[in-house]
């Protein structure tokens, strides 16, 4: 879905004193391009020094993210990733600036392809240089550099003029598995293709709907070659990755380790070998084990070589450790190379990495194409209530879309439900639950229990709960849908008992390993807000609408509403919604009342839904059902084959929530054709877009709202047809691919 609005620009950060500030000072005075919002935000990794004062006191727009420890590269980018959700993550170095117009350029190329699951920037050396050759007389001091042909550069010298090199315009591989950075040492302004294999970690932006799936940065690399495993698992989960030249970034060049400490050699020689391994066809996982076999063995003679200096032997050492590690058994991490599914084949070829390669090994290694079954997940569908509300209408639209896509997922139902689920997916396997759990309080102990043992006799590989609580003493991996944060954000709207058990269960999701889910990216920054920063960014997964039962109705159906409801020839707003506080119905009769005192031939207000614990709105609703003549009438719960004439058929639909963890409603009202006032509050604006019309939740705005719709025909055509193409946007197939990709990495992740 095209549209990104917010971006997340995170700078990981390690005792990065001067170059770190000046990083991120580079970054606050950008912006993201027209009507996106930039947060900046500083991941530091445990630094020691003062880097993290002088952030807070030179650059107080800079968000800071103490994680305390050094947990790498690709964790500390996944914190913050997940403690500030966006549409678009930009992934950058602390040793770095970034020129003016750098985040925007970006981000519009993510914007503007909806295939593209990454962009990277063009990445210069900071200085310039001069080629050296035969004439030249270098000397010790000379800082030299070594380019992909064997040519060798060095720094200029007082009174050169010399020439800009780039570092970067993405990444590729050797088919010994060897990582390289496409264009290293290449005058600027050498050409290259703006398809390319994989994107540079420290200057890139990501689709946060590719990546988050996936599961965000394999932590196990803890730094080196998570970008390449990203990049490849991007590609085959179907998402390319395009060079944006418009976007530079001066770099000083591997300052968080330094190319020939330990730290690096050991990460690089292990990484290497892992993702060869990983992601290699067989040629190249033959190669990389042969030379990763002999860089053990140079490395152990290194190390205990008597006439070799101590720094010598120390990176024999570090040689020798990454070797074999990387012969090793391989870690339990994200990066599952048959995994997740996006909207393009993946093409082009091989894998790429920080670390420069060995003279004349420039061709790039294929990708070798993999795939595999969805897991087998369990999804847990008892947690509906016997009367299907807002979370049966997720679950019947994800098995339905589930369906759609040829998956066969096992499902659990309550025993009634079980005809209504199998007739959705005819492709599941259905289960029914026992009759028992029907009863208050039962089925959460089964959860934890019951539910346990069926997954082990059905042989599933992971669980689906999706409705805050799972069970927790199993070892299969397990997804958690959240579906919003009002039990922190609103707690007025629910009893007591039921605030502080959802509350618990929301903070043991996200303190978990779980995979979490959440419908908009509203609610996932809500729950990290409230609950904490999980582990890995929440999958967001925006629901879908049933475009058979939502679309714009026939005047046929109009008609037979009109008189099973007695309206006549009357216009009607309509309001669709459980009757509860945040969704402000009493606001909304009210601005009706106000309209109808300044013109008193405005349409009636329909209000449908059911009666929650709204008691002033239940009261202003009895008091209009008993005038003689009720311009506000409360129809109750319609069945389905009635709801597009009600919304299609309304002059506008009105839904002034103050909370919400997606907005299903706005979205029926707009693939039904209606004209939608709505408020800005949480996720409203992420469904609703530029198709609807905004107003503040209070009797005077909504009303000015209404009026002007009622009486501007025109405009409420521009709404029509707009609101029909942002619905088209979403579908229940694409939540339900964002959850088979959820599935797939979380499996992975435990192999």
């Amino acid at each position: 879905m095209s549209g990104l609005t917010r971006a997340t620009a995170i700078v990981v950060v390690w005792n990065g004193g001067d170059e770190a500030v000046a990083a991120l000072r580079s970054l606050v005075e950008q912006d993201a391009g027209p009507g996106r919002e930039l947060v900046v935000v500083a991941a530091d990794n445990g630094s020691t020094d003062d880097t993290v004062a002088r952030i807070r006191a030179e650059l107080p727009a800079v968000e800071v993210l103490e994680l305390g420890d050094n947990l790498g590269y690709g964790a500390a980018a996944n914190r913050a990733m997940a403690a500030h959700p966006a549409d678009a993550y930009l992934v950058l170095n602390q040793d770095a600036e970034y020129r003016p117009g750098f985040v925007a350029a970006l981000v519009d190329a993510l914007d503007a392809d909806d295939a593209l699951g990454a962009a990277t920037a063009q990445v210069r050396l900071a200085g310039r240089f001069v080629r050296i050759d035969d004439a030249d007389d270098p000397t010790p001091a000379d800082e030299r550099f070594i380019a992909h042909d064997g040519a060798e550069w060095r720094r200029t010298r007082e009174g050169e003029e010399g020439v800009e090199l780039l570092n970067s315009t993405g990444n590729q591989v050797t088919r010994s598995g060897n990582g390289l950075d496409r264009g290293w040492l290449q005058p600027v302004g050498t050409g290259f293709p703006r398809a390319v294999l994989g994107f540079h970690g420290g200057a890139c932006a990501l689709r946060a709907s590719a990546i988050e799936p996936l599961g965000g940065f394999d932590e196990a690399y803890f730094m080196y070659y998570e970008d390449t495993d990203l990049s490849l698992r991007l590609r085959r989960a179907g998402w390319s990755i395009e060079y944006v030249p418009a976007a530079v970034s001066v770099h000083a060049h591997a300052s968080s380790s330094g190319t020939a400490s330990p730290r690096f050699v050991e990460w690089n020689a292990r990484n290497r070998a892992w993702n060869a391994r990983r992601h290699g066809p067989v040629r190249m996982r033959v190669e990389a084990g042969v030379r990763t076999a002999a860089g053990a063995a140079k490395g152990a003679i290194a190390a205990v070589n008597p006439r070799a200096g101590a720094d010598a032997r120390t990176l024999g050492r570090a040689r020798l450790r990454g070797a074999l590690a990387g012969l090793g058994p391989m870690p339990r991490g994200a990066a599952d190379p048959s995994t997740g599914s996006g909207p393009s084949s993946a093409t082009g070829s091989g894998a790429s990495g920080p670390a420069g390669p060995g003279a004349g090994e420039q061709r790039p290694a294929p990708v070798e194409r993999q795939t595999r079954p969805a897991p087998r997940t369990l999804i847990d569908l008892t947690s509906v209530p016997p009367k299907l509300g807002g979370v049966g209408r997720y679950l019947e639209g994800l098995v339905r879309g589930l369906d759609a896509l040829g998956a066969r997922p096992v499902l659990v139902a309550r025993p009634e439900h079980v005809d209504h689920f199998a007739a959705l997916a005819p492709n599941a396997e259905l289960h029914a639950a026992p009759k028992a759990i029907g009863k208050r309080g039962l089925r959460f102990g089964w959860e934890q229990s019951g539910l346990l043992r069926l997954a082990q006799e059905l042989r599933v590989e992971a669980i689906h709960s999706p409705h805050y609580t799972f069970p927790r003493g199993t070892p299969l991996p397990r997804i958690v849908t959240l579906h919003d944060a009002t039990f922190f954000s609103d707690p007025q709207a629910h009893s007591r008992v039921k605030r502080v058990f959802f509350q618990r269960w929301i903070r043991i999701a996200i303190r978990s390993s779980a995979t979490l889910i959440a419908p908009s990216r509203a609610t996932a920054s809500e729950l990290v807000k409230f609950a904490g920063t999980p582990k890995r960014p929440i999958v967001v997964a925006h629901h879908g609408v049933d475009g058979e039962v939502f679309r714009a109705p026939s005047d046929a159906e109009i008609a037979a509403f009109r008189a099973d409801h007695d309206l006549g020839d009357r216009e009607w707003f309509a309001f669709l919604g459980t009757i509860e506080p945040r969704k402000q119905v009493a606001q909304l009769i009210r601005a009706h009342r106000l309209l109808r005192e300044r013109d008193p031939s405005a349409p009636l207000l329909l209000v449908s839904g059911q009666r929650g614990w709204d008691d002033e709105a239940a009261a202003l609703l009895d008091e209009e059902a008993a005038r003689p003549d009720p311009v506000v009438r409360e129809l109750g719960y319609l069945p389905l084959e009635q709801l597009r004439a009600l919304l299609g058929g309304a002059v506008a639909f009105c839904y002034p929530s103050i909370a919400e963890g997606f907005g299903l409603p706005v979205l029926e009202a707009m693939a039904s054709g209606a004209p939608v006032v709505t408020t800005h509050a949480t996720a409203l604006p992420e469904v609703g877009g530029d198709a609807v019309v905004y107003a503040e939740p209070t009797p005077e705005a909504l009303a000015a709202a209404l009026g002007r719709l009622a009486g501007d025909a025109d405009e409420r055509a521009r709404l029509r047809d707009a609101g029909l193409a942002r619905a088209a946007e979403f579908t229940w197939e694409r939540c339900a691919q964002l959850h088979l990709d959820a599935y797939a990495a979380a499996v992975a992740a435990r192999r």
